[in-house]
């Protein structure tokens, strides 16, 4: 095996870990929101935030770095699947070091200081953003397996579209609970 096999394998690995363990966060979050206690709830963001500097940012840089590498050792160059998703990894690591991150801090800390009941409006929100940001990590998957031509407008038109929603999804009001 070469070493563009070799490093195109630990690529999609690295990129599995980081998408899969993120989603399976989220997931958790969901089904749980309805079915558990707040104090049950932030245990899934004190996990995460113990997941972020030991998975998911060494996942995060090791994915940009080989998919890079890639570029030029697997002869890829700047196609659209490697400028799109070089932006798409890019957006979504600052997104999560620079909002995801914060927001989960601030819950926890919103937790500590008034109770786990107080964070639930903010570790909804989190939620939500999460959801747009897993919409672009899902775009990129899509984009490194499908490899469109600059000429599908069709496909970037589709995953434009999925991204604004899951925008608009994100960014709506969260209703506030009534006693």
């Amino acid at each position: 095996m070469d070493f563009a096999t070799t490093l195109k394998f630990a690529h999609v690995l690295a990129a599995a870990l980081w998408v899969g363990g993120g989603f399976t966060v989220i997931l958790a979050g969901i089904l749980l929101a309805s079915r558990s206690t707040a104090e049950t709830q932030l245990a899934i963001v004190r996990a995460t935030v113990l997941l972020a500097p030991r998975l998911f940012v060494p996942a995060s840089v090791f994915t940009l770095a080989s998919g890079v590498t890639l570029l030029f050792v697997a002869g890829w160059g700047w196609q659209p699947f490697t400028v799109l998703g070089l932006a798409g990894v890019i957006f979504t690591a600052r997104f999560g070091a620079l909002v995801l991150g914060p927001s989960c801090e601030k819950a926890l800390k919103t937790a500590d200081a008034w109770g786990a009941v107080s964070a639930l409006p903010l570790l909804r929100r989190t939620q939500r953003l999460a959801m747009l940001d897993y919409a672009v990590q899902f775009a990129i998957v899509f984009l490194m397996v499908v490899k469109p031509s600059w000429s599908d407008f069709a496909v970037f038109g589709g995953i434009g579209a999925i991204i604004v929603l899951a925008a608009l999804a994100a960014l709506r009001p969260i209703p506030h609970a009534t006693a």
